[in-house]
């Protein structure tokens, strides 16, 4: 596994003591994989309607085996079938374990290290079966975030030489890569969500500048860190024009997705320290609903197509959050915890609701 002295940057970290072995039961079969070649699986459902989560876990090649280094298992769940399929091992050569499978692409996009030297976008044609490198002036990748077809990729990522994440769209067809607010050196870009009903990117951001005054503040009075504060703006996807959408004073977003006419938030009061809290927020208006929930996870979760409930990676016990850690589903109506894939020596970490 790589180091680095951006590691703060990384969205989540593996943690070794996870991983000290693996379980062949936890994930579909999988076969070994050379350490720079992704190793197809088994075939995916055709691009179409419906959607299905995208999720990537990483293990170690041979179980508990450490010679052979890690693989992101990248898998879809099928909302509609509830199956369960494994698309492809891809080495795990990235600070931060990433990657997308795009149905309607036919493609897994990817973070991997190049020549020890950073961490560029890679792609996996599901087809043809094969690997391209689509970004070579990256330094770190947090998001991959798909739009449509013919829409571009959405990257929350490092620039080689720099220190803050952009807010990056990428080309698939020409293969360039557009960087909002280039000069801007201060604003870092934590959450990236996509909404298909209005072609609307939606970022959380905060300044580098403020983190690191709370963090001084903090270690002057030898007290729990505030946040900075942290802003959503609206991105319109054809004509990149910018509206703001929320600003939360002293809050820390640690997670975001929307859905139709709302934003779901995963927010935290303090650094490191606490319960998260969930809460609904009007895109239009800006009006925030707090949402009381029985669950227990700081990233990662969706509200369902039909509104009836959530998606979201953690645990069932709101007193234990690694305990049964997975991907869950809770309906609001029966209160009911579904598990659709729990970790077992592995580590799940990240998922994300798409359309076919």
């Amino acid at each position: 596994m790589k180091t680095s002295s951006y590691r703060f940057f990384i969205l989540s970290l593996l943690v070794p003591a996870l991983l000290s072995s693996c379980s062949p039961s936890s994930t579909p079969s999988a076969e070994s994989v050379p350490s720079k070649q992704v190793q197809s699986g088994e075939k995916t459902a055709l691009a179409g309607q419906g959607q299905y989560l995208s999720m990537t876990y990483t293990e170690y090649v041979n179980g508990k085996n450490t010679d052979k280094g890690m693989v992101m298992r990248v898998m879809t769940y099928d909302l509609s079938s509830k199956k369960m399929t494994k698309l492809a091992d891809v080495p795990y050569t990235s600070q931060y374990p990433l990657s997308l499978v795009s149905l309607p692409d036919h493609k897994i996009y990817y973070s991997a290290d190049v020549d020890d030297k950073g961490d560029q976008l890679f792609s996996y044609d599901l087809n043809s079966k094969k690997t391209e490198q689509l970004s070579d002036n990256l330094f770190a990748i947090n998001r991959i975030v798909p739009t449509t077809p013919e829409g571009p990729l959405i990257l929350a990522a490092v620039k080689k030489g720099e220190r803050t994440l952009k807010t990056i769209f990428y080309n698939k067809s020409t293969h360039t890569m557009q960087f909002l607010h280039d000069e801007n050196q201060d604003m870092n870009t934590w959450s990236v969500s996509y909404n298909s009903s209005k072609n609307a990117t939606y970022i959380s951001q905060f300044s580098e500048n403020g983190r690191d005054k709370q963090r001084d503040i903090a270690t002057k009075k030898q007290s729990t860190m505030l946040p900075p504060d942290y802003k959503v703006t609206e991105i319109n996807n054809a004509t990149k024009q910018e509206r703001s959408v929320i600003t939360l004073k002293n809050e820390q977003i640690l997670s975001m997705s929307s859905s139709n006419d709302q934003l779901l938030l995963v927010t935290a009061r303090f650094i490191n320290h606490g319960n998260p809290e969930y809460s609904l927020v009007d895109i239009a208006t800006g009006k925030r609903t707090k949402l009381e929930l029985p669950i227990s996870s700081r990233s990662f979760i969706y509200m369902s197509p039909d509104g009836k409930g959530i998606y979201y990676l953690g645990s069932a016990s709101q007193k234990n959050q690694e305990e049964g850690r997975g991907v869950y589903y809770y309906d609001f109506t029966s209160k009911i915890q579904t598990p659709i894939f729990i970790q077992e020596e592995g580590f799940i970490n990240n998922f994300m609701l798409l359309n076919k």
